[in-house]
């Protein structure tokens, strides 16, 4: 009879493993590690730089000293590739003619007198594409470019991503980012398009669960390093902009930037490492996208669309079908958010939600529900 004494009580040693058992579960179910993935220049570190200014400590010194350089070579490299496509679209109406009137674009490029003279000398070996300070002479050359016609109207006409769409916050405030006391404000922080190479997680703590945010880069280049951080995520946040449904990508010049991010969406949302991932789709950029669908049909991008031209509704509600219909798993949910990373209340409150789905995802994977 005695040795049945032990069972009736349970075994200590058994209880303190289950007990440890369940403190792991819970402590699981309160760390969550979120992948943000998406093609180059969807606003993928916008968003992270929001969450890390929102839910973290803000912008560090270090992160400011180390952003001043980047917008300084963000604003020249991004300018003499402007001037450089400009310099292209006047050579190629010189041999071809200028488009009739009647024709889409039928304006005619011409570069002359001062403009001329900064496109060649921001265009020179005199101005190196990084590393240097924007002095007042810099800020002269590009507030001259950036007021011609020619110059503005390669900007809203370009169809490749090299050019970024935060360009022209810079362009028109050169002046304050010239002077020599100048300190990036958290605006410019978040708006300066550096291209993540490698990969880079911030961790922070909300409602007393914590979140660690993966950011990848999204070139191509970066794509390998993507795999490694598949098997262990609770969620992947995929980013997609809207806007770029008439560009082409930086690295390769005939593909369709929103074709490329179909693809790769396809790809992430039917791959076997993220079959219990919870995946939330974020269609940003929807204050571009806004304005630019009132002068640009979707339908060059999308054929088989056949709702009204020129209306931001119904292309978005299109555009965020054929993402979704991207899952081939009927019983998994993509969750889709229309975005804008830039807005920090818009974030804020994309990812209230998101966090909630995300916990209460934990909370059931790990029995506790």
């Amino acid at each position: 009879t005695h040795s049945n004494m032990g069972n009736c009580c349970g075994d200590p040693q058994n209880n303190m493993v289950d007990q440890e058992l369940i403190d792991a579960r819970k402590k699981a179910s309160k760390d969550h590690k979120l992948l943000l993935l998406g093609a180059g220049s969807s606003g993928k570190s916008t968003f992270f730089k929001q969450l890390c200014q929102i839910h973290g400590n803000g912008f560090q010194q270090q992160d400011i000293d180390q952003a001043r350089q980047n917008i300084y070579d963000c604003i020249i490299d991004q300018m003499k590739q402007l001037v450089e496509q400009c310099q292209e679209n006047v050579k190629y109406q010189q041999e071809n003619g200028v488009p009739n009137e009647d024709d889409e674009d039928s304006f005619e490029y011409n570069l002359n007198g001062d403009v001329l003279e900064a496109a060649e000398y921001i265009c020179s070996s005199k101005i190196p594409r990084g590393g240097i300070d924007i002095t007042q002479d810099i800020a002269q050359l590009i507030t001259t470019l950036w007021n011609d016609e020619s110059i503005k109207h390669t900007f809203t006409s370009r169809t490749n991503l090299g050019v970024v769409d935060s360009a022209p916050h810079f362009f028109e405030d050169i002046d304050r980012i010239a002077d020599m006391s100048y300190t990036p404000t958290d605006k410019d922080i978040l708006l300066v398009r550096i291209p993540t190479t490698g990969i880079r997680a911030a961790s922070f703590n909300v409602e007393k669960n914590k979140f660690t945010i993966v950011d990848v880069g999204g070139q191509r280049n970066e794509r390998s390093k993507w795999v490694h951080q598949f098997s262990i995520v609770d969620a992947v946040l995929f980013v997609c902009s809207l806007s770029c449904y008439d560009q082409n990508l930086f690295e390769e010049e005939d593909v369709n930037a929103m074709h490329e991010s179909l693809r790769l969406f396809d790809l992430v949302v039917n791959n076997r490492y993220f079959r219990n991932t919870s995946m939330i789709l974020f269609l940003n950029k929807k204050d571009l996208f806004m304005e630019k669908v009132k002068e640009k049909t979707i339908s060059d991008c999308f054929p088989d669309y056949d709702g009204p031209d020129f209306e931001y509704e119904p292309a978005v509600k299109y555009i965020q079908e054929i993402f979704v219909s991207c899952n081939t798993d009927k019983i998994r949910q993509v969750y889709a958010h229309i975005t804008c990373a830039t807005d920090a209340g818009n974030v804020q409150r994309v990812f209230h939600d998101v966090q909630h789905g995300v916990v209460l995802a934990a909370l059931q994977r790990n029995g506790i529900m």
